[in-house]
């Protein structure tokens, strides 16, 4: 590294594993407290929609927090351009912007649509900015701790879920579900604060040119290559499979917890756990990532979620086990939600880190679009046969085969990599 910056001559902005490379990372916890939070605790606003619209079907109400994190997702593809052109900094608040604007609006919708496009998509548009910019900063941060600061990241999810979601229950029962606006309005200015001041911590460790001329990697308004890359393809279905399996018990949980209980406190709960075992699973699942590898924790978690919701969800009757099942599936599916980033990061090169990230999300988009509405249909069908194993059944069946494809795209690296893996993998 030395010897390439003198040849050169390129300014670095520090080392890997740094102390600025935590502080960094402080930050970009904070981006995802601001965004993936307010995805993550969505369910207290699904929880009250059901209610407010309840002469529509839960698919379709389901389509308003699909849409949120599905074009989060999405719209990394629009956020690498922008960020080639403008820099990670002003890239980074203009989605706080976004955001903020989004959520003001959702506050005048009255229609299910209309949530859909302003708390959901739109949202989405602007998270999906300092939300892909907060996955390359570890990735240009961090090689030893690359897994920890992968996890790290996605716990900010995970505490901005815990921290709105008493918040925003409590502004929404304080009204009997009318202060939604209320709670939005102080949403939207929480979330551009905290993207505005983060966004000044959004800085590349090695600058990267924006022509050849400039004798450093170039950087790329799109990284056509990834799109064809076949490795990349199998890490990206394998999400795209577990992001189907993921929304049933994500949205549906909670409602089950307040239907088993005939408390409202229990939705809440339950949205919490799971958060909290999201945070907690970030961290250690990261740690443990370092280790043994991002493939083999990802795999073993996908497998255990697989069992575990299919053997606690229809063999109990009350909301205790709902409530422990909420927490130990926030727990395990942090694998798949912060480790997938950080499986291709550390396989490609820092300057494609913004490129190949981006196309795998759009991967993890599709499946939230169609695991979405999807799990509201099968919600539907549960109710009509007065039990939850369609539900069940497409969480369960959808890790499994997420676990398997991951399986395959080990062996594929194995046979056409020159590089010697052993079992950290």
């Amino acid at each position: 590294m030395d010897s390439d910056q003198e040849k050169t001559n390129i300014k670095v902005n520090g080392q890997v594993d740094s102390k600025k490379s935590f502080m960094i990372l402080f930050f970009c916890i904070l981006v995802n407290v601001a965004t993936a939070g307010i995805c993550n605790s969505f369910a207290v606003y699904n929880t009250l929609y059901l209610k407010l619209f309840s002469d529509s079907q839960a698919a379709s109400i389901g389509w308003i927090g699909t849409m949120a994190l599905s074009s989060m997702l999405l719209f990394s593809l629009v956020a690498t351009p922008i960020i080639h052109y403008i820099g990670y900094r002003k890239t980074t608040i203009l989605g706080g912007a976004i955001c903020g604007v989004s959520l003001l609006l959702a506050s005048f919708s009255t229609k299910i649509w209309q949530l859909a496009l302003t708390q959901g998509v739109l949202f989405g548009l602007g998270a999906s900015f300092p939300f892909l910019i907060s996955v390359a900063m570890v990735s240009f941060w961090f090689e030893r701790y690359r897994g920890f600061g992968m996890g790290a990241i996605n716990a900010g999810g995970g505490i901005g879920g815990i921290i709105l979601s008493p918040i925003i229950k409590k502004m929404l029962d304080s009204g009997n579900g009318s202060n939604f606006k209320l709670a939005l309005w102080v949403t939207a200015i929480v979330v551009f604060v905290i993207i505005a001041i983060s966004s000044y911590f959004m800085i590349e460790r090695v600058p990267m040119a924006k022509n050849a001329q400039d004798g450093v990697e170039k950087s790329k308004p799109f990284d056509k290559a990834a799109v064809f890359d076949i490795f990349v393809f199998l890490v990206s279905i394998s999400t795209l499979f577990g992001d189907v399996a993921y929304t049933a018990p994500l949205y549906y949980l909670p409602t089950i917890a307040e239907e088993r209980s005939g408390l409202s406190s229990n939705a809440t709960l339950a949205v919490v756990l799971a958060n909290v075992g999201n945070v907690t699973g970030s961290l250690v699942i990261g740690y443990l990532a370092d280790i043994i590898g991002e493939m083999n924790i990802i795999i073993t978690s996908d497998f255990l979620i697989a069992v575990l919701v299919s053997s606690i969800w229809p063999t109990t009757k009350t909301a205790s086990p709902i409530l422990a099942l909420s927490f130990i599936y926030g727990f395990l599916s942090a694998a798949f939600l912060s480790i997938v980033p950080g499986v291709l990061s550390r396989h490609y090169p820092a300057h494609r880190a913004t490129g190949v990230i981006g196309v795998m999300f759009v991967y993890v988009a599709i499946g939230l679009i169609i695991g979405g509405p999807t799990a509201g249909a099968f919600y539907d069908i549960s109710l009509k046969i007065n039990n939850y194993y369609p539900l069940i059944l497409i969480s369960s069946i959808g890790f499994l085969v997420s676990g398997f494809i991951l399986v395959f795209a080990q062996i594929y690296l194995r046979k056409h990599s020159s590089t010697k893996f052993g079992y950290r993998l």
